[in-house]
């Protein structure tokens, strides 16, 4: 079963699943990341407890690249990536715990929708202390 197939009407309750984990994307054969739409301003909790390692603000929609982002490291060394935040309410150094709201979505940076034409959504990303990219499935859920 292909991914897209696979969870082609996965909801979690942060929103809909509109490109799982190995998914194509119009940039990408195979895409590294889970992408969750809903509207914007929907509050995005940290979906682990860890220190802040990384913030990029000041993004707009139509920006190159992850747009707003929160990057955290967890305890076992895994980096989660955030992105395409409209608000971002945490800062580096910051430790947060798993369910604390940390932004909120948005559409900044190259976002996009391929099924609704909304490009409000989450980019959720982890990789391991070797840059591996590691599927986030189970962490949404």
């Amino acid at each position: 079963m292909t991914p897209n197939k696979q969870y082609q009407n996965l909801n979690t309750k942060l929103g809909k699943v509109t490109t799982p984990y190995g998914g194509k994307t119009k940039w990408e054969n195979f895409h590294a990341g889970i992408d969750i739409a809903n509207k914007k301003g929907t509050p995005i909790p940290a979906f682990v407890t860890g220190q802040v390692i990384g913030v990029k603000e000041g993004q707009k929609n139509g920006d190159n690249g992850y747009g707003n982002s929160v990057l955290i490291k967890d305890k076992y060394g895994n980096t989660h990536r955030y992105s395409h935040l409209q608000n971002i309410l945490v800062k580096p150094g910051d430790i947060v715990p798993q369910k604390k709201v940390i932004a909120t979505m948005g559409d900044s940076g190259s976002a996009y929708s391929p099924t609704n034409g909304d490009a409000t959504h989450l980019d959720y990303r982890i990789h391991n202390a070797y840059k591996q990219y590691i599927n986030p499935t189970k962490y949404v859920q």
